[in-house]
């Protein structure tokens, strides 16, 4: 008796803990997913991505799980063998395909490295770098849709009864964190010098989330032992393919299956576009607007677990799930009619995220008998992974279709005609029916690609500018004279003379105040060293203002650019271009022989692709509403409190 209580008071707590070590496997797998959304347009940038080649990879996620049907196997696999060797084994292949996805971006793989030439050889329509990163999403998906699963029904072992839909949400809400640091920080860490580190970083942490794991199991081990609890069933609760059919018989769970897949279909494929959305129709920086994304999921942190709450007390779990869909549908035609400040639409969209799942989830448990959970949630991740699937491909086809003008190439032979004319370059801002976009403030980019070198073809010079057109949709630009410097890489550039003028300040932290400064002359190779005025007592966080100018009587700056401290070598080295390039002036800087290719991009409309989500959102309420009258009928009890004692 004494042990039987001691075991319910260490279990009591324990499942806290429980609960904690499943969500950061759940945290790691939810960042690796959403680490490349801010990247889209570095993938543009870098790997030479179009929109539907995005959508590609996005979609790779979800090919098992629609046409293998690994979501539903894996449920199967999970009622019959258990959770911790299930777990472990599909855990691993998250990690696997997380390592192949950031090896694809690599420059080691896109200059010919192990797999390349085999990746060449079939899909000829598709990089080998697409190839190679969709088989990582592949096996990445085949792991993480079953991995949720696991962790699902982890949860409702230790919860069921209990705290289970609160439970749900801290879960959901420790997983939301991933999304939300990965949409908050990949930008930020992403370097010129090594652009794909986000995807390297979020590899890192799967395999982590490996080892997270193969702690929970020695947990689990330890307290099945002692409660003596039961992983297998009896011989009438074995699983059999009926099961599934016996499922889809259910109406209520045919309609939170439905209200499941198009509820994420309308949410999941706009994060991996939201990013690049933000970027085109309002035109913030990129890092920004992965900030401004992450609002979404910083927001389902906080009132998942509080809605888990509410349902778990006062019950009312359709009328839930019926007002985040109506809130997903309004915030939707937001985006797609107004110009509304974007902070307060996904501020509301993560309500809307928070609302459903936190109802959903716990309420499957009330249709489905326990033993046959994992095969229910196997089944509606599978369903769910159709829209996974379709709709960022779908998007990214809307996009291309819908935006036909919006990239414009200049090869080497007519970027030397726009050298001749003092890099101005006169555009056209088009619609898809060929007519002007009359009277719009918009950004223009320019990239300009050195293909000197064909097994090396880097991107050289990277700007925006700010326009207006006309009322013909006529624009015009100097390149190299722009609003904002992306990139500038002054080793692949050649100076028009020998020697520059340049003028170090250091400037005391967070001002512009002038600590030291120094005047050298400097050579070709870019790196100099600097005296120890400029390096005594220098931090990692102080300012260094490097000016290069001409010697001219007029003295005219050629380059500025910023570094931190850390900018420095042992040897008191400044290599310049390192730092954040404030000026670069074109006109100094040789531009023969002309290999060169330009890419002149104009805002991308969203408005087509967005209205597509608003409708799977309408569907999505029409499902709830069909749910909440079944359940009046079906005696569920989904109006009814969660917990039980």
């Amino acid at each position: 008796m004494n042990n039987n209580r001691s075991y319910v008071i260490n279990i009591r707590s324990l499942r806290w803990v429980i609960l904690f070590i499943v969500s950061l496997v759940m945290a790691a797998n939810y960042y690796f997913y959403d680490a490349l959304s801010p990247l889209q347009n570095l993938l543009r940038e870098h790997l030479g991505f179009s929109n539907t080649a995005y959508g590609f990879l996005i979609s790779a996620y979800s090919i098992p799980n629609v046409f293998l049907l690994m979501a539903v196997i894996g449920g199967i696999i999970l009622d019959k063998i258990g959770i911790r060797i299930t777990g472990l084994i599909f855990t691993v292949f998250m990690a696997i395909g997380s390592f192949l996805t950031a090896y694809g971006a690599s420059e080691y793989f896109n200059n010919g490295g192990l797999g390349y030439n085999f990746m060449s050889t079939f899909l000829k329509s598709y990089s080998p770098a697409i190839k190679m990163m969709s088989l990582g999403f592949f096996l990445f998906g085949l792991g993480a849709e079953t991995s949720i699963v696991v962790v699902s029904k982890v949860v409702v072992k230790w919860f069921k009864g209990k705290e289970l839909a609160m439970a749900l949400g801290l879960n959901i809400s420790v997983a939301r964190m991933g999304t939300a640091t990965a949409l908050f920080f990949s930008r930020s860490i992403s370097t010129d010098n090594f652009w794909n580190r986000p995807i390297w970083f979020a590899s890192s942490l799967l395999t982590i989330a490996v080892l997270t794991f193969t702690i929970y199991i020695f947990f689990d081990l330890r307290f099945d032992r002692v409660a003596k609890y039961k992983l297998s069933h009896s011989s009438d609760e074995e699983f059999r393919i009926t099961d599934v059919f016996k499922l889809v018989k259910i109406p209520s769970f045919v309609y939170i299956t439905l209200l499941c897949v198009t509820f994420y279909s309308a949410v999941f494929p706009f994060l991996k576009y939201a990013t690049d959305m933000l970027e085109n129709k309002f035109g913030l920086p990129g890092e920004l607007s992965g900030r401004i994304t992450s609002i979404l999921p910083f927001g389902t942190i906080i009132f998942t677990p509080l809605f888990g709450w509410y349902t778990d007390i006062k019950g009312k779990s359709a009328s839930v799930m019926i007002l985040g869909s109506m809130i997903l549908v309004a915030v939707h035609l937001t985006f797609t009619f107004t110009q509304i400040n974007p902070y307060m639409p996904m501020f509301m969209l993560g309500v809307a995220f928070s609302l459903v799942p936190a109802a959903m989830w716990p309420s499957v448990a009330k249709i489905v008998e326990t033993e046959k959970i994992g095969t229910a949630y196997g089944f509606m991740f599978s369903v769910q992974n159709i829209g996974l699937w379709a709709f960022p491909l779908i998007i990214g086809l809307i996009l291309d279709v819908t935006n036909p003008f919006y990239k414009t190439s200049l090869k080497p032979s007519s970027f030397e005609g726009v050298i001749k004319k003092g890099f101005i370059y006169d555009g056209l801002y088009l619609k898809k029916s060929n007519q002007p976009n009359a009277g719009k403030s918009f950004k223009v980019k320019v990239s300009i690609i050195d293909t000197t070198d064909r097994t090396d073809e880097k991107v050289i010079w990277y700007e925006s500018h700010k326009v207006r057109s006309d009322s013909s949709g006529k624009y015009s630009i100097v390149i190299g004279k722009p609003d904002e410097f992306f990139n500038v890489d002054i080793e692949r550039m050649r100076l028009t003379k020998d020697t520059f003028y340049c003028e170090i300040k250091r400037l005391d932290k967070g001002t512009e105040n002038i600590v030291a400064d120094e005047k050298i002359y400097i050579n070709r190779d870019f790196s100099f060293a600097v005296s120890d005025n400029i390096i005594n007592n220098l931090s990692r966080e102080d300012d260094l203002k490097i000016i290069i100018s001409t010697e001219s009587p007029d003295v005219k700056a050629v380059w500025i650019e910023e570094q931190k401290g850390k900018g420095l070598t042992d040897n008191n080295l400044i290599t310049l271009g390192r730092g954040k390039v404030i000026w670069a002036d074109s006109d100094y800087f040789e531009w023969s022989p002309y290999n060169y290719c330009v890419n002149i991009i104009t805002p991308l409309d969203y408005s087509k692709a967005v209205m597509m989500l608003s409708f799977l959102g309408l569907a999505g309420l029409v499902f709830a509403l069909l749910l909440k009258r079944e359940d009046k009928s079906s005696g569920f009890g989904l109006e009814l409190p969660n917990k039980t004692e």
